[in-house]
């Protein structure tokens, strides 16, 4: 037997480590370990006021805090029989979007696609790609300002809570940034053509693709739970009735699983579930892989978050128009605290986000859990893993290894919102 340990994967969002054994040549073992010890973010939120979650969940990560915030206030909004309006909905879905582009640029390009091109140190790799690091950074910072004028900070939003939004963007900042989109989109494009011009590892593994899905739009915001294998939906209420957490006596996070099977989620999973609604240039730009769907290569879930990219830009850019047409804008609904439950199941950057909230009748919180992306394809990326080594046997260990933390950084773990 040869076992293979990796003590810290660098380049990820958290802490954890690899172990994998290869036994023979037809039998292969492969175990992410998580080092980061639990965060009890569920625990924290039991006994505070319903207002405090939005806030509280925000910090689970630093680099998906919105799509937290924005998750616990739909959830929330069910609980208290919220009805938000279209307004709401569009700074809504503009402001997961440029979380989207912030987190896509910064994973897609600085953490994953160094592996690609051969090079660990990314100082090295600024030097070398200069004007294409440049590219991902305007990117990224188009993103990081879109998220500061509609969320209220560039980090863990503090405009966005239940109801609502506490104040309407500025339109003047709101109309400054959205008159460059058509040149950061322009980049975007700039930024995929160079990326694809690397080969990418050959590699498949079939894994049931499990996504929000919509016929009005390629679902983000809204959507039913939808899955590839079998091509069943499910609507947030009866996430928990099918999707099953396994807690393992070794581990910190739960594992979650469909009917005792594993689930991939995530960019790669969003095409090729919602390849057809996909925006124009975003469709144009996977088309020119030539990669047929489904895509079973998980190695291409860095180009797919790179299509996202371009697809969140253009999707901005029509959600910007609808609101602005909107004379005078009423963003915070009125409600009353009360007793009630509520579910909510948003994308994102890296698959689906589950919240659940429990009221009182004094608004106070009794029950909450939260399931995150990392959490749903641990299980598929090891299953990955394992064909990988099988395949892999007669590789050298030191390009072993390196392929393996390319394979995994391809996933783009967040080991933060998993030990939440």
């Amino acid at each position: 037997m040869k076992t293979i340990k990796i003590n810290h994967i660098a380049k990820t969002e958290g802490h954890f480590s690899f172990v994998g054994a290869l036994v023979g040549r037809d039998f292969a073992s492969a175990r992410l370990e998580t080092e980061e010890g639990a965060r009890l973010i569920e625990g924290i939120l039991l006994g505070r006021k319903y207002h405090e979650a939005p806030v509280v969940t925000s910090r689970i990560c630093g680099i998906c805090p919105i799509v937290h915030n924005l998750t616990s206030c739909k959830s929330l909004e069910m609980a208290l029989n919220i009805k938000v309006n279209n307004e709401i909905k569009l700074l809504r879905k503009m402001l997961i979007n440029a979380q989207w582009i912030h987190s896509h640029s910064l994973h897609a390009f600085f953490l994953s696609f160094p592996d690609v091109v051969g090079i660990s140190n990314n100082f090295d790799f600024l030097k070398k790609y200069p004007t294409q690091s440049k590219l991902a950074l305007d990117v990224r910072d188009f993103g990081v300002q879109l998220s500061k004028i509609i969320g209220g900070r560039t980090v863990h939003p503090i405009n966005s809570v239940v109801g609502g939004f506490n104040v309407v963007p500025d339109k003047n900042e709101l109309f400054n940034l959205m008159e460059k989109s058509e040149e950061i989109i322009a980049k975007a494009e700039k930024m995929f053509n160079f990326v694809i011009q690397n080969k990418l590892p050959k590699f498949e593994n079939p894994a049931n693709y499990t996504t929000l899905k919509s016929k009005d739009e390629y679902a983000v915001y809204d959507g039913k739970v939808y899955f590839f294998d079998s091509k069943e939906s499910i609507s947030a209420d009866k996430f928990l009735y099918d999707m099953e957490e396994h807690l393992l006596p070794y581990e910190k996070v739960k594992r979650v699983m469909h009917n005792e099977r594993v689930v991939l989620v995530g960019a790669l999973a969003r095409i090729n579930n919602n390849f057809d609604q996909l925006n124009p240039r975003a469709k144009k730009a996977w088309q020119k892989l030539k990669i047929e769907l489904p895509c079973f290569n998980p190695f291409y879930n860095i180009w797919a978050q790179v299509v996202e990219i371009i697809h969140n830009l253009e999707e901005v850019q029509t959600l910007y128009t609808k609101f602005q047409k909107i004379k005078s804008p009423k963003v915070k609904i009125p409600f009353k605290v009360k007793a009630g439950k509520g579910f909510a199941v948003m994308e994102a950057p890296r698959g689906i986000l589950y919240h659940e909230y429990e009221l009182n009748d004094q608004g106070t919180i009794i029950h909450t859990n939260i399931i995150s992306p990392t959490t749903i394809f641990l299980g598929q990326m090891e299953k990955d893993l394992e064909k990988f080594l099988l395949k892999h046997q007669r590789t050298s260990d030191k390009k072993r290894e390196q392929l393996i933390k390319t394979l995994i950084r391809a996933y783009d773990p967040c080991i933060s919102c998993a030990t939440h």
